[in-house]
């Protein structure tokens, strides 16, 4: 049993940041750089984004697991403070693509939502976990290297080799898709008795409570969004998806580093949460705005695997 744990415990050291370097370096590779000036002009957008993923939610969202802090253990809740200040996850481009959102409209806004959790995330998270050790420098360095580093290369590469990008992205998205099966099995794994008694306590309740008010302030930010944003929902879908990987990085180099698993195993939650709530919902939004469209809604263009991408 021993053994087991402790290779559950070296998979998810390896699988997190792997899923984090392959999922930003797929990102870049698809997401030319006219998409980044594009949304970076448009200072309403940007700003109702900022707002919502790092006002709005890591506020409101703190202060609700504080007052409900007596419901689940103290770890649990710094979990999900971590991931609350983590925004701009990759997976939404996915989630993006099931719905039938516009991919400028996904991966503009995810950039300046990632480019915003490395200022962020340094800053906010060692003041709100004043009692675990996280120290903002090496949280800054950390999410750089694993993270803003291949976003740039993956552009970088799209640049100076178009023809041989989208194989690139293939291959780094399938790297990324196995990593995040193996994060998710080896975390829940090596916590096992932890999780099941999760599963039986009211925090369920409080990670889709968490996600539905992620989802609130996005869909008002779409609102007060500017005019490069066409689907008012897209922001919404952006800010409930929160970024496990730089919130699990933060956490496995710092908050976590000593502990017992458990606010990897929160940040995991809320993520498999999100996915289980979020992934339902795209897919019913995509299937409307196609069937509007006149367009056909097989198996693989609503999980957006088939088809060209909206720009």
């Amino acid at each position: 049993m021993h053994t087991i744990e402790s290779l559950l415990g070296l998979l998810i050291e390896i699988s997190v940041p792997a899923f984090a370097i392959a999922s930003m370096l797929s990102m870049g590779l698809r997401t030319p750089l006219r998409a980044f000036r594009r949304q970076l002009r448009d200072r309403r957008t940007v700003l109702s984004l900022l707002g919502a993923n790092f006002v709005v939610v890591p506020a409101v969202g703190t202060l609700l697991i504080w007052l409900l802090n007596g419901l689940m253990p103290h770890q649990i809740a710094e979990g999900f403070v971590i991931a609350l200040c983590a925004a701009g996850a990759p997976f939404v481009l996915q989630l993006g693509a099931m719905a039938r959102i516009p991919y400028g409209e996904t991966a503009g806004p995810m950039a300046v939502l990632l480019l915003g959790s490395i200022v962020f995330m340094p800053l906010v998270v060692p003041f709100l976990l004043r009692d675990v050790s996280v120290h903002g420098w090496s949280v800054a360095q950390l999410l750089l290297g694993t993270m803003l580093s291949p976003m740039i290369a993956g552009i970088v590469i799209a640049a100076v080799w178009p023809a041989r990008a989208d194989l690139f992205a293939r291959i780094a998205g399938s790297v990324a898709a196995v990593s995040a099966v193996l994060m998710f099995l080896s975390g829940f794994g090596a916590n096992s008795g932890l999780v099941l008694s999760l599963l039986l306590s009211p925090v369920l309740l409080v990670a889709a409570g968490l996600v539905a008010l992620a989802f609130a302030a996005g869909r008002i930010s779409g609102d007060l969004a500017g005019s490069t944003l066409t689907v008012a929902d897209g922001p919404a879908i952006l800010t409930s998806q929160r970024n496990i990987a730089a919130a699990l990085l933060v956490a496995r180099t710092g908050a976590d580093s000593d502990g017992d698993g458990s606010i990897v195993v929160a940040i995991l939650l809320l993520s498999a949460v999100g996915f289980v709530m979020l992934v339902p919902y795209s897919l019913v939004s995509g299937y409307i705005r196609r069937r509007r469209a006149g367009e056909r809604a097989t198996l693989g263009v609503l999980l957006g695997v088939v088809g060209p991408r909206a720009d």
